[in-house]
């Protein structure tokens, strides 16, 4: 299973000699997770059911416990659900700054005996 690698940096797809890259395995899965966590759930269309209820809930939120609580909830249930070859994920770490946090996690796949660290910064 392979599929197109998306530059979030630059907002599209990779382009290698004038072709769409494909990608697979742990890179594809990355690429995934960080789609997943990019994409906030319910304010696209296309996306119906799919993505990070986070986003709104923080505005404002001082309790950065509540905010570890809820997004390695919600990061431990979904990205396993909508990601295949995500067996488990576990070991989360966030680090807060003024607008948001950076959160890595390591994952568990189908495709590696590894584990997988996984790193994201997300806005409030």
């Amino acid at each position: 299973m392979s599929e197109f690698e998306f530059d979030f940096a630059k907002g599209d797809f990779t382009i290698v000699d004038g072709k769409a890259r494909k990608i697979s395995g742990v890179e594809m899965l990355k690429n995934k997770v960080e789609k997943l966590l990019r994409t906030e759930f319910e304010k696209y269309p296309v996306y119906d059911q799919y993505g990070m209820p986070f986003y709104g809930w923080f505005a404002g939120q001082r309790d950065r416990d509540l905010i570890k609580i809820a997004m390695t909830r919600e990061i431990t249930e979904r990205v396993p659900e909508y990601i295949e070859g995500v067996r488990q994920v576990f070991d989360f770490n966030f680090e807060f700054e003024h607008r948001g946090c950076r959160v890595s996690f390591k994952v568990k796949t189908d495709y590696s005996d590894n584990e997988e660290m996984i790193s994201q910064w997300i806005a409030f």
